[in-house]
Order: structure tokens, then sequence, then C-alpha cells
């Protein structure tokens, strides 16, 4: 059965067209691992979108913002709402801030009314946020586009795939990809920073700062205070301790005898 499904699974173009593949059995999430060394930098497809107002152009939705994107499945009862959820609750505390957040299907048999249900369970916001459908033909060339691959499971009538946001430029490029249901709203403010900072404002000096102070961690898909300042903060703080130690040693030497 291993074989026979190893098989299958090469002889496919891409795993984004294998939705109607049998999963059997268990088999490697690595599969469905997104070649972010491929697609960072790149530009996102500019495919067509059914949003709840009409027909729009992906870069219209994005309309020169920086873009948190999540693909999806409406009619999902697992990680899909969860996500929603949570990044809705999670960028609340940004809602004055400039960016967008677009929710799509990558589900050919989502409808207008699957996108009202998920939006409606889900509790996300109108502000900065739009639900769509990618039109006919179209999902392939978005998911293609971005690695973003993903198996139907004919036993579970579910989908397997990456729960991943995808950060773009206000040009359309992919700037970063953060994982998991629940993120972190650091890492979505730094991720955002990041995906605007080659259209830094003035008033974003505060943010790029911030920015250089922390580091990506691809193995946590998180980010981390740069190594380069924890350490300099405890050369700092060594040093400091061993300045009070000298200046208390002064004015208390052996003896007991204040100089």
């Amino acid at each position: 059965m291993a074989v026979v499904l190893a098989f299958l699974l090469m002889a496919l173009p891409s795993l984004s067209e294998a939705r109607s593949v049998p999963l059997q059995d268990a088999f490697d999430p690595g599969l469905l691992r997104i070649d972010e060394g491929r697609y960072l930098g790149q530009k996102v497809p500019d495919v067509g979108v059914i949003t709840e107002t009409g027909p729009a152009r992906l870069s219209q939705l994005i309309a020169g913002k920086p873009t948190i994107l999540l693909l999806a499945y409406f009619t999902c009862h697992g990680p899909c709402p969860a996500t929603v959820q949570n990044l809705a609750q999670t960028v609340q505390p940004l809602e004055k801030e400039e960016f967008a957040v677009i929710v799509l299907s990558f589900d050919q048999r989502d409808t207008p009314e699957s996108l009202e249900k998920m939006k409606a369970n889900a509790g996300a916001g109108a502000s900065h946020w739009t639900f769509g459908l990618p039109e006919q033909g179209e999902i392939e060339r978005l998911t293609g586009g971005l690695g973003y691959k993903f198996i139907f499971s004919e036993r579970d009538q579910t989908f397997v795939h990456p729960t991943v946001l995808i950060f773009l430029s206000p040009q359309g490029e992919v700037t970063r990809y953060l994982y998991g249901t629940a993120p972190q709203l650091r890492d979505i403010r730094l991720a955002l920073i990041e995906a605007k900072k080659g259209e830094a404002r003035l008033s974003d000096i505060g943010d790029l700062a911030l920015l250089a102070c922390y580091q990506f961690d691809p193995a946590r898909s998180r980010y981390a205070l740069h190594p380069a300042l924890l350490f300099g903060a405890i050369g700092l703080g060594l040093l400091g301790v061993t300045g009070l130690v000298a200046l208390m040693y002064g004015r208390f030497p052996k003896g007991g005898k204040r100089t």
C-alpha cells in the first residue's frame, strides 16, 4: 500500500491538483511542506476572486497594503475556522493600522453560502477583512504560485493541508510564512512590518527599529530576539554588575572602614 501511494504521488504533476487522491493511511506530512526559499520574494498570481461584493482581482484586494493571506476551505470543522477566529481576535489591537486580511477558499465546491457561514462562525469583523472564492480554474494557479499543497482524504471527506498565514508586501510579493492555528500578536505585527519595510515612511522608523531587534526562526516559525542584541544585553549587564561590585568594594574595603 505504501509503495502504491508513493507511486501515485510521484506521478502527479503537483499536489495542488491532487484533491481527489484517496488518503488511505498515514502519510508523510513533509509532502505538504512549502519550499519557502523558492517562493519568498515571488509575486502572488493576480487571480480573479468572487467576493461578497462581486468579482475582483487579488491585486485589488491587496490595494497597496501589507496583507495577510489565509488559504482555507469553508466547510472545514477543524483548523480553518479556528485559525480565522484566532487571527480575528489576535489582530484586534492592530485595528487602527493599515493592512488587509484576505481569506480565500481552495475548495472548488465552496459556495457564497459556505463563505457566509465561515465568516459568521469565525467572528471576523468587516474592517480589514475580505472573504472570497477564486474564480473557476484559478485555484491551481494561486496555490501553485505560493507553493501551497493539499490532499483530499476520501475516507474522512476532509482536506489535509498546511495551516499557514502568508504575508504579502503592498506589491503582492510573498515576504513571510507563519505556521499554526494560533499566531501570536508579536509575530503578526513583526511580519506586517517586514512586509511593508520596502515602503517605510518616517512614521515607520520605530517599527523598523523594533524589527531590527528580532530575527525570524524558521524552525519554530516565530520571531525571536536577535542573538547579537541578546548577548550585547548580557554583556552590558555583566559590565554593570562588575562596575557596581568595584564601586561597592571601593566604598567598603576590607576592614569595614569607609574610604
